[in-house]
């Protein structure tokens, strides 16, 4: 087991704290390899290191260390406690454990994650339990006291995982509860005080331990999901945590190209290098996907990317596909990991996207590029440049609009968005420009009625025509979003979940909520393996995002089978207020719940959407275009695909209409 605090300016003072059991072989190396990295960057570190290295004598039952950098239960605490009583607000935290978790079982653990327990160092007894209640106490504290804390766990989170069968070359990182070392923990002992605060999501209620704390002052990196097996691989000849090894080699990568990336950019990069070079576990990330690693606050890239990666056989894969709204001769571009979060800043490839699968695809190099493919690495990231699907949002600019303005962009290819004229009266389309009696432009619906959310712009504003195009293209990107759909998902993935509302909706297909009350849903799994759930929430400002993330739950919630340690459900609730903009002119406004559900864990960074910068709230009835036209349009966004091949990449979406109102 690994922890260190690191204060990167004027006093640091890092603990670093590691447990071992004599089964694994690589953990010391885990914490070691840990160590050597923080030596050797610009910053001075203090790092106590706690490790229990097997003797060389067999007939010995003590590690080569002295007792006091044993990882024992009191050790660990002890250096935690350190940490808070010395720490100063700004301070950063690195806590790393590197070996072995368990299941602690009984009718008191009525959640999956709320028993997990990480196995230690006992003199006496042999090992020991620290509570992933007791750390989560710890890590809320530490919050508290304003320090950035990254957590870093290479264990097991799931106590099912030795009935699995073994690979050669590797061991699993947990082992069976062992109710007798359980009963060697002091009763009612609460090291970090008997409350550890509001550990509850302020979003998505959900009744976690460890990965629960709505504050933004921590990231954790976990080696798995709470259903899989985190392994111990043999590398260079070597035994090494999979994600200890992976996470110190892309942070060497950064540190040599003096690149700073969030969390959420490192993670999405071990996330593919999992994917490709260990597809036996996924790691997780939970909390503020926006620290730096080491650091502060860093700033989300402008645009989402996502990653690519090489499979046995030397193709080229990008990872998203049908389900991100990926089509056949997409482009992008492609550039190293370690280039900075605002994009390249030189060389980069284009690729085109050749195969589409649920959730991947094949790429290749566009004409002028296919020599240059042979320099792209997994990880390497990827960025839309153009999107061909014939499925766009079709807008109409009015004659008002044409004759008063020199539309500069409307004849360039525009990803999302596709413009006609009145003249095209052929063309059905969903939004309309108009110039209003007030040399307004404005946007329109089907029924050319004002636009809930858009406001008008006027006509002798510095750069009123990009202003427009930005709008379109912004209301277009959200559209396109909002009408991905599997038309011909697999029955038997259908039918191994139950995804419904808590509540009924009315006849319209519309769930009523009152302002400042709750919507929710419950999914069930039928089948025998994980499931994960994006959910998204499409404003009435035009906004897209991630509520898993901003949650700081990870990218998504995995729900996994049922069994002895969980029942196989989740029950989200979710808080509905009517905007502040909307409150008085309207009284109420629609939301747009989209729910992903998918086979394997996948990212959809290019989903997220800003607010309209150009938002207005004018009083009106219309709300995001026509009803009939829409659902048209929406019932035609998505073409099937199957690929025998890709079998176990399954996929389904759901929207839910939320209508909250004041009253």
């Amino acid at each position: 087991m690994g922890l260190y605090r690191m204060a990167q300016f004027s006093n640091p003072e890092p603990e670093y704290i590691h447990a071992r059991e004599r089964c694994l072989q690589g953990s010391v190396r885990d914490v070691e390899t840990v160590k050597q990295y923080l030596e050797a960057g610009p910053t001075p570190v203090d790092i106590a290191v706690l490790t229990a290295t097997t003797p060389s004598d067999p007939g010995s039952r003590y590690p080569v260390e002295e007792s006091a950098l044993w990882p024992t239960r009191n050790n660990v605490i002890a250096k935690l406690k350190r940490v808070l009583d010395k720490a100063k607000g700004g301070d950063f935290v690195y806590i790393h454990y590197s070996g072995h978790g368990t299941r602690r079982k009984g009718e008191q653990f009525t959640h999956p994650t709320g028993n997990l327990a990480f196995v230690l160092f006992d003199d006496e007894h042999g090992s020991s339990y620290l509570l992933g209640e007791t750390l989560a106490r710890c890590l809320y504290k530490m919050v508290g006291k304003k320090l950035r804390v990254t957590l870093v766990l290479d264990c097991c989170h799931s106590g099912s995982v030795l009935r699995a069968g073994r690979v050669q070359g590797a061991d699993i990182r947990a082992i069976n509860y062992n109710p007798a070392v359980d009963a060697t923990l002091p009763q009612n002992s609460h090291p970090f005080g008997p409350d550890g605060g509001a550990l509850r999501d302020a979003q998505i209620s959900l009744e976690r331990w460890l990965f629960s704390s709505n504050r933004d002052g921590y990231t954790i990196l976990a080696a798995c999901g709470p259903h899989e097996r985190a392994w111990e691989l043999e590398t260079r000849g070597e035994r090494r945590g999979a994600l200890s090894y992976f996470l110190v080699e892309a942070l060497s990568a950064l540190r040599k190209s003096g690149v700073v990336l969030t969390h959420q950019s490192l993670y999405q990069h071990l996330h593919t290098r999992f994917h490709a070079s260990w597809p036996q576990q996924t790691p997780m990330r939970y909390g503020n996907q926006n620290l730096l690693f080491f650091g502060g606050l860093g700033a989300a890239p402008s645009t989402g990317f996502t990653s690519v990666y090489r499979t046995d056989d030397a193709r080229l894969c990008l990872s998203a596909g049908e389900a991100h709204g990926v089509h056949q001769g997409d482009e992008y571009l492609t550039y190293p990991f370690d280039t900075p979060e605002d994009g390249p800043g030189g060389a980069s490839i284009l690729l085109r996207v050749e195969t589409v699968r649920c959730l991947t695809s094949d790429v290749v190099g566009a004409e002028e590029t296919t020599a240059a493919v042979a320099q792209i690495r997994t990880g390497w990231k990827a960025k839309p440049v153009t999107q061909v699907s014939s499925r766009k949002t079709s807008v109409r600019l009015m004659k008002s609009a044409l004759s008063q303005l020199q539309w500069t962009g409307a004849a360039e290819p525009q990803r999302f968005l596709r413009l006609c004229t009145e003249d095209e009266d052929t063309e059905p389309c969903i939004f309309h420009v108009a110039l209003n009696e007030h040399n307004d432009y404005e946007i329109l619906d089907g029924s050319l009625e004002r636009i809930a959310g858009l406001r008008a712009i006027s006509l002798d504003m510095p750069g009123a025509s990009d202003h427009v195009m930005d709008t379109l293209r912004h209301i277009a990107t959200f559209k396109f979003f909002e009408g991905i759909e599997n038309r011909m998902p697999n029955a038997s993935f259908e039918d191994s979940f139950d995804l419904s509302p808590l509540d009924r909706a009315e006849v319209s297909g519309i769930f009523k909520v009152k302002h400042g009350g709750t919507w929710g849903l419950r999914v069930e799994n039928r089948g025998d393996r994980p499931l994960y759930l994006a959910i998204f929430n499409f404003t009435p400002s035009w906004q897209i995002t991630n509520l898993v993330s901003q949650a700081r739950d990870g990218i998504a919630l995995v729900v996994q089978p049922k069994d002895e340690y969980g029942a196989g459900k989740e029950e989200i609730r979710l808080k509905m207020e009517v905007p502040r903009p909307f409150q008085e002119d309207q009284g109420q406004c629609e939301d747009i719940i989209k729910v992903f559900i998918t086979s394997k864990q996948t990212f959809f960074p290019s989903m997220i959407l800003p607010k309209l910068s150009l938002y207005d709230c004018s009083p009106n009835i219309a709300t995001r275009g026509n009803e009939d036209q829409l659902l048209k349009f929406l019932s035609e966004l998505t073409t099937p695909f199957r690929d025998r091949d890709h079998a176990r990449e399954e996929w389904v979406s759901r929207n839910f209409i939320i209508g909250t109102a004041m009253e």
